[in-house]
């Protein structure tokens, strides 16, 4: 009876103590893996952004700009310019069928954070942590387009000379995104929004009359002679340096 109530006291602070080493263990690992949040000495007021994921579009286009952020209020705003050439895109099909396209794009935003972020309510938030925009999108092209022409029956036969068009994309999007803060010089900008745009297209130097197409939920044809809405999406992340 007495080497069983041993056995148990000895089980039972074996136990204890094995509890309590685990927690001890626990509380030191939830310690070590909790990131301690990043200081700065100051809030920055300019960020220099480049966009890595303009380069995999459509458009395959290298886009950079700048968000600037004055110290007063809780709005930014920001500015993004970009080119790009479709024989050097990703897209084997679209740099198949459009090899002389020549793109430029500009980006134009305000934007608003949010006043909740911790740990950086001290600093207005400005310009950490979740934001929502609003932007405007102007995206021009120039290709070379070689339409059918029409002889009879159906049958019909490529132009014998291709035409310079040039096609305009025009778009407003409601945007959130958020700054993922890795270093004191290094955010991470990763947003989506949604939108509606306007195409139009003819080629240069003729006038002729577009067809009216209906509301598009897909990326629109680049034919020549088109114009029409469309819903518009952006995604992507920008890498950010902080001044």
């Amino acid at each position: 009876m007495i080497k069983r109530i041993f056995l148990l006291i000895f089980l039972a602070v074996g136990y204890s103590g094995f509890a309590q080493f685990k927690a001890k263990m626990n509380a030191e690992t939830d310690f070590t893996a909790r990131k301690r949040p990043v200081s700065f000495s100051h809030q920055p007021f300019l960020l220099l952004k480049v966009t890595p994921t303009a380069v995999l579009g459509r458009d395959n286009v290298l886009q950079y700009g700048v968000e600037l952020a004055p110290p007063f209020g809780k709005f930014s705003f920001g500015f993004d310019y970009g080119t790009g050439k479709s024989s050097w895109g990703f897209n084997k099909e679209y740099k198949a069928q459009f090899p002389d396209q020549e793109t430029r794009i500009i980006r134009g935003e305000i934007r608003g954070y949010f006043s909740d972020w911790y740990p950086f309510y001290a600093l207005d938030k400005k310009p950490f942590g979740r934001y929502y925009a609003l932007e405007y999108v102007q995206r021009d092209l120039t290709y070379g387009y070689t339409p059918d022409i029409n002889l009879y029956s159906g049958i019909t036969i490529p132009a014998a000379n291709a035409l310079d068009v040039a096609w305009n994309e025009k778009a407003v999007h409601v945007k959130f995104g958020n700054h993922f803060i890795v270093s004191r010089w290094f955010f991470i900008d990763a947003f989506a929004g949604i939108g509606v745009g306007h195409f139009s297209g003819q080629p240069v130097d003729m006038e002729i009359e577009k067809e009216k197409l209906p509301f598009s939920f897909k990326k629109p044809e680049r034919d020549f002679n088109t114009t029409g809405l469309f819903l518009s999406k952006t995604a992507g992340i920008r890498f950010c340096l902080p001044i």
